[in-house]
């Protein structure tokens, strides 16, 4: 029989969770790195239009995006993809990537990270403002941000 990942069954409706805001991105944790014993982490997140992302990489995690609403272009290595509601992405860690939210509508998506960890770095960048301690907090969570998103 497989051990249980936390304490106690919970559960989240839209709208619950820890409620973070970063770089104009809303985000609802929905699994915190102590709910789920260090396994994952899984954020609700919302957009609006025109919100972008720096290209960067994760590499202590693993990526898995799951798009509910709205369209987004996702960037990953070389490659450059279209999504709407419906669409699922993987980014192995190691992999440069980074979207932007397209059209008139807002996005919103399902953001799973593998093992746990970024609700950490994500309520500490909450904290700062975007500057150098901002770059300086994602080297201590071992995600390096490399620019602007290609055209």
């Amino acid at each position: 029989m497989m051990a249980s990942l936390q304490t106690k069954p919970y559960a989240f409706q839209c709208g619950e969770g820890q409620n973070l805001q970063l770089l104009g991105a809303q985000a609802f944790v929905k699994a915190a790195s102590e709910q789920t014993g260090g396994v994952f982490n899984l954020f609700d997140v919302a957009c609006l239009p025109g919100f972008t992302t720096s290209l960067h990489i994760h590499y202590a995690e693993d990526v898995a995006v799951y798009v509910l609403e709205g369209a987004l272009t996702f960037f990953w290595g070389d490659a450059k993809k279209e999504a709407v509601a419906g669409t699922y992405f993987f980014q192995p860690r190691g992999t440069p990537h980074g979207f932007r939210v397209e059209g008139e509508t807002p996005a919103r998506f399902l953001y799973m990270t593998f093992p746990a960890g970024l609700d950490r770095f994500v309520v500490e960048q909450e904290l700062l403002a975007p500057n150098s301690e901002s770059v300086t907090a994602a080297a201590r969570y071992q995600i390096e941000i490399l620019g602007p998103l290609p055209e």
